[in-house]
C-alpha cells in the first residue's frame, strides 16, 4: 500500500520545522554582530567624549565678558575711513593679478594667450570662459566658480565719488 500524499506532505513539514529549528541553534551569526555593535557604541562614546574634552571653553568655566552696548539715544560709533580705491593699474604692473584665484604663473599663461587686462576678463563670454580653460588646461566650470569675470567688472569700473 502506497504512502498517501497527506502522510508525505506531514513528513515534509516536520522535517523542515526540524531543519529550521537545528538552523537557529547552530547558527552563531547574533552574537558576532551583537559583539560589532557593542564595539561600535564603545568607540563612539569614547569619540563624544574626547571631542566634548576639546570644546572646553577653559579650565574656570567662567562666563564671557558682558557685551557693552552704548545707552539709549547715544549715536553710534563713527566707521573707520575706507581705503582709497586704486584708479587705475601703474605701467609695468600686471594688473590682472588683481583677480583671486590667478597667480603669476596662470597670468603668465593667460598673457601668452592675449589676456593681459582686467577689461579682458570683464568682457569676455560664457563661450569665452569655456574655451580659455581649455586652451589653460583647467578644471571645466573653474572660471566661473572663481569669479573671474565678476571680479575683473568690479575692478574694471571706473571710480565714482
Amino acid at each position: 500500500m502506497p504512502p498517501s500524499i497527506a502522510l508525505l506532505f506531514a513528513m515534509g513539514v516536520i522535517i523542515l520545522i526540524i531543519g529550521m529549528i537545528l538552523g537557529y541553534v547552530g547558527n552563531d551569526s547574533a552574537e558576532t554582530w551583537r559583539r560589532r555593535f557593542e564595539a561600535e557604541r564603545a568607540f563612539y562614546a569614547d569619540y563624544r567624549t574626547r571631542c566634548q574634552a576639546r570644546q572646553m571653553p577653559s579650565a574656570t568655566n567662567e562666563p564671557p565678558p558682558p557685551i557693552a552696548f552704548p545707552p539709549p539715544g547715544m549715536p553710534p560709533p563713527a566707521l573707520p575711513p575706507a581705503a582709497p580705491v586704486p584708479a587705475a593699474a601703474e605701467p609695468g604692473t600686471r594688473e590682472i593679478l588683481r583677480i583671486n584665484g590667478i597667480d603669476a604663473a596662470l597670468a603668465d599663461r593667460l598673457e601668452a594667450l592675449g589676456v593681459t587686462t582686467i577689461h579682458d576678463l570683464a568682457t569676455m563670454s560664457h563661450e569665452d570662459e569655456m574655451a580659455l580653460e581649455l586652451r589653460l588646461g583647467l578644471n571645466a566650470g573653474t572660471i566661473t566658480r572663481d569669479q573671474w569675470r565678476s571680479q575683473a567688472q568690479l575692478l574694471d569700473r571706473p571710480a565714482t565719488r
